[in-house]
């Protein structure tokens, strides 16, 4: 029988907080799978959208260049949009470290995701990429939200519109 690698630390023994830890988790995942499906909403998303999974001073770190702040952010993720007929984000693998310090509840979170871009005139092949998401999420008093998203492209393949 094999032991569990060190870097996954030990389920907490209250039952209270082995609820919290879970529920925890199961919100910090949920805050990437609506990012994810949001990228490939054909209609413009509002602020009051990115509000609910962001901080108001979040940090982008995105292929198409960074952002500070939701103000601006839906004209700044529309513009990538308008390249493609249509794109489909999948994340996967989500790895959530959670943490308590002084300044609050805070997280870590790593997700695996391949994105596939539709060119317009169908005539180029799709345009398909790996990527890694390592977001820093913050609770606040509205639940959990993304105060920063780093994409790391690992590869790509096909046409770029």
């Amino acid at each position: 029988m094999t032991s569990l690698p060190s870097a996954l630390a030990p389920a907490p023994a209250d039952l209270e907080e082995r609820l919290r830890a879970l529920e925890d988790r199961n919100e910090l995942v949920g805050l990437v799978d609506r990012f994810v499906h949001g990228l490939d909403e054909s209609d413009p998303l509002t602020e009051d959208w990115y509000r609910a999974l962001l901080t108001e001073d979040v940090l982008l770190n995105l292929p198409n260049g960074t952002h500070q702040g939701i103000d601006g952010l839906p004209a700044f993720m529309t513009a990538p949009k308008a390249m493609w007929a249509g794109t489909q984000h999948y994340a996967t693998n989500c790895v959530v470290d959670c943490a308590v310090d002084a300044d609050g509840d805070r997280a870590s979170i790593r997700a695996n995701v391949h994105a596939v871009h539709v060119p317009h005139d169908g005539s180029a092949p799709l345009f398909t990429g790996g990527a890694h998401y390592d977001v820093r999420a913050e609770r606040t008093r509205e639940g959990w939200r993304m105060a920063e998203l780093n994409v790391t492209v690992r590869w790509t393949e096909g046409g770029r519109g």
